[in-house]
Order: structure tokens, then sequence, then C-alpha cells
């Protein structure tokens, strides 16, 4: 129900093959959005595939019992599959696109609870998370997957 994942899908030009979130402890969160062209979508699969992968990279601290505080640290943006040829992650003709956000941390400190970033965990298991953000609002309900290879 996240307005800022939903409209991720009203692109003319992409829309999205899939979305994962992977949590790596102590600290880490990267979400990671697959986009496609949207033509690719009305396609057989594995029709001249083409795969963009976006990353934004966050620092998390726990703040209390079910709250997550987050700072966003880094986006990022490169191709894994142009028209069905796999681009190698260390591939040197491909530079990599990233941007650093700034340091918001002085506005409110990731330990603040106003500061701008955080979910609330609504439930939690070996499988499933749910989460409620803060801005812009929505509810995200995650299901465990063994990696997050699209070529796998």
């Amino acid at each position: 129900t996240a307005l800022d994942v939903l409209s991720l899908a009203a692109s003319p030009i992409s829309t999205v093959s899939a979305i994962y979130q992977d949590i790596q402890p102590p600290n880490r969160a990267i979400n990671i959005i697959d986009l496609i062209p949207r033509p690719q979508a009305a396609l057989p699969p594995g029709f001249l595939p083409t795969l963009v992968r976006a990353k934004v990279i966050t620092s998390t601290q726990r703040r209390n019992d079910n709250r997550i505080g987050l700072i966003f640290e880094r986006a990022e943006i490169r191709p894994l599959q142009i028209l069905g040829v796999e681009i190698p992650l260390d591939a040197k003709f491909i530079p990599d696109v990233g941007i650093d956000f700034p340091n918001v941390s002085m506005l409110g400190g990731s330990n603040s609870e106003d500061s701008p970033g955080y979910f609330d965990v609504l439930y939690l298991d070996e499988d499933m998370l749910v989460i409620a953000q803060n801005e812009p609002g929505g509810v995200f309900v995650s299901v465990k997957a063994d990696n997050t290879d699209p070529f796998l």
C-alpha cells in the first residue's frame, strides 16, 4: 500500500519485475528493485530480456521493541541484462552509477524518535516480515527468499 513503491509501476518506460529487502545483521538493510522495460511485460518470458537493478542502502538502528530507525546512505543503479545478454558485475565497460545521500543524522540523529526515516515491525516470524513505514506511509509484506539472483 506504499505510494512510493506503487508509483514505480506508473512509469511509461519501465515497470517493476521484483522487489527485495536484503537485511544484513547487525545494522544494514538494502532495498532492491528490479525493473524491466514496460513493453517486455507483454512479451513471452525470456524473449530478449532486459533487467536493471536499483538499490537503496540504509543503515538501521533499533529504537524500541518494534521501531527500526533508518539512515539512507546510498542509491545505485546498474543493468544486469540487456537484450538477453547478462552483464557481469565486474564489467568495466558499464560504469557503476550511484549517489551518496547527505548525512541527515545531524538533523535529528538516528536514535531520535523524530528523525526522518523509520519503520514499525507489525509482524515477524521465520518466513514473513510485515512493516509499516512512516512516510509516505504504507504497509509492506515481505516473505523470505533464498536469494536475490534474478538468473537462478
